[in-house]
C-alpha cells in the first residue's frame, strides 16, 4: 500500500519544503494505527521545543474526515471514531492513501482529542 503524507508547517522557517511530501510504502493492508505509529516513529514530524506538539491527521488532504491525534508526548497516536476504518479503505481510484497532518501548536491533545470524539459522535447520531 503506498501512503502519500503532507503536512503543516510549524514556523516561517520550516516553510521551504512545504507542502512536506513524503511516501511510505507498506505491505499488505495495515491498519491506520501501525501507519500512524511507523510515520511518528520514522521522525516525519518535527519537534518542538519542550515536546508537546499536537496533530490531528485528516484523510484526503486537510478537509478530510480527522483520523487521530497524534501528541509529540504521546508514546502512540489515538484513534478517532473516524479512524477505526482499514486504512485500505481510505485510497484514492489509484490506490494510494492520503493523509494529511494539522499543526495544532501545543493545544494540549487531551482536549483536542475528546472535542473531535464528540463532534464525530455527534455526526453519526
Amino acid at each position: 500500500m503506498k501512503v502519500l503524507v503532507t503536512r503543516g508547517s510549524v514556523a516561517m522557517g520550516d516553510d521551504a519544503d512545504a507542502p512536506h511530501e513524503r511516501v511510505w510504502e507498506f505491505p499488505g493492508q495495515p491498519g491506520i494505527a501501525d501507519v500512524l505509529a511507523a510515520i511518528k516513529r520514522d521522525w516525519y514530524l518535527p519537534q518542538i521545543k519542550f515536546g508537546r506538539a499536537t496533530w490531528v491527521v485528516h484523510s484526503r488532504g486537510r478537509e478530510g474526515v480527522a483520523l487521530a491525534v497524534v501528541a509529540e508526548q504521546w508514546k502512540k497516536p489515538r484513534l478517532l471514531p473516524g479512524g477505526q476504518a482499514s486504512a485500505a479503505g481510505l485510497a484514492d481510484s489509484d490506490g494510494t492513501v492520503r493523509l494529511y497532518f494539522d499543526y495544532r501548536a501545543q493545544i494540549d491533545p487531551d482536549g483536542v482529542y475528546d472535542d473531535l470524539c464528540e463532534i464525530q459522535r455527534r455526526e453519526v447520531s
